[in-house]
């Protein structure tokens, strides 16, 4: 399968993380840190051929979330034994060496890993991996919607690992157990299913290249945030530079809010964005993503606007009009207004 799509036999790594976090006081800059990397180095017979596993110190969330250390076993003693970010992340670039064709399960792992290195200051080596979870659900599932968590899939392929779970290196061994049986259903299907995950699998680097970006603001309600202009402003996901919209935000339902914006140098982007709200603070959190648009984004994101234009107003779950406003000023705090 790996031949069929990238054009070439390739050494693969196949990498998972464990990463603590705060619903309390969270950084929205690295809402989840790393607290762990494991990978296996798989050779294209689908052999193991090497394994790499690093615990890492952290330095934002320093106490060990509850449910984190029941599932995986990580202790705060074993934490403060670890390295930082930046020495064990230069350590497995290392060991993956060039040309690697990275794969994880799921899409989660590889944006993760993006904000860390970015956090700590650290150049990010890697291409946007094989999320190995959406081509079981293609190959062996029929679909890529069907997705499986990980020891799911190998029940449902008869594979019993002799590994214990939910630790990084070994949670990426059971991956690569899935790797021939993935491989041969890849294989068997025909030229018309293959070309349609190889779409699928570009639209997702497409993604995991995206840009996010979220922000706690001081606003209660939605309307208000959207008015705000800086809030809104979306960035060239190639470049982070400026952009003028082509669609303002508007909410395409169940308050996820799509926009188009032009980089003069990088063409056309789409803007995703939802918020939430803190069930303990009560703050209300923008969570955009920018990712580069194709001809089809852009023409289904236009037709959306206009038809979100033909809505009466009072039938629109938000109103919203970015045309003309003005970035309000200073509000009390959140905790001092009541809830919506």
């Amino acid at each position: 399968m790996f031949s069929q799509a990238d054009g070439q036999a390739r050494p693969i790594i196949v990498f998972d993380l464990e990463w603590n976090q705060s619903s309390y006081t969270p950084n929205h800059r690295i809402p989840h840190e790393i607290i762990e990397i494991g990978a296996c180095r798989v050779l294209p017979d689908f052999s193991v051929a090497d394994t790499f596993s690093a615990i890492i110190r952290p330095r934002v969330y320093r106490r060990l979330d509850k449910h984190i250390r029941t599932v995986t076993g990580i202790t705060e003693a074993e934490l403060s034994q670890g390295r930082p970010f930046a020495e064990v992340f230069a350590q497995f670039a290392a060991w993956c060496g060039e040309g690697a064709q990275l794969a994880t399960w799921g899409r989660d792992d590889y944006p993760v890993l993006k904000r860390n290195a970015a956090f700590f200051g650290v150049p990010m080596p890697f291409s946007p991996p094989l999320d190995m979870q959406l081509v079981f659900g293609h190959a062996c599932l029929g679909s890529a919607h069907q997705q499986m968590n990980l020891h799911a899939a190998l029940e449902a392929m008869h594979i019993e690992p002799d590994v214990p779970a939910h630790r990084a290196v070994y949670d990426a061994e059971c991956t690569a157990l899935l790797l021939p049986a993935i491989d041969e259903a890849v294989r068997g299907m025909d030229d018309g299913r293959r070309s349609q995950l190889l779409d699928i699998l570009a639209r997702e680097r497409r993604i995991a290249d995206s840009t996010l970006r979220s922000v706690p603001t001081r606003y209660i309600y939605q309307t208000e945030a959207l008015a705000d202009r800086s809030l809104m402003a979306l960035a060239c996901p190639s470049c982070g530079g400026a952009t003028r919209f082509d669609t303002p935000w508007y909410d395409s339902g169940r308050d996820k809010y799509l926009a188009l914006a032009i980089c003069p140098v990088h063409g056309m982007a789409l803007g995703q964005m939802h918020f939430k709200r803190s069930s303990a603070t009560g703050v209300l959190t923008m969570h955009q993503r920018a990712m580069t648009a194709t001809p089809e984004e852009i023409e289904k994101t236009r037709e959306g606007y206009r038809l979100y234009q033909l809505t009466p107003v009072k039938k629109r779950h938000h109103r919203l009009s970015m045309e003309g406003a003005q970035t309000p000023g200073p509000r009390p705090s959140v905790s001092s207004q009541p809830k919506p």
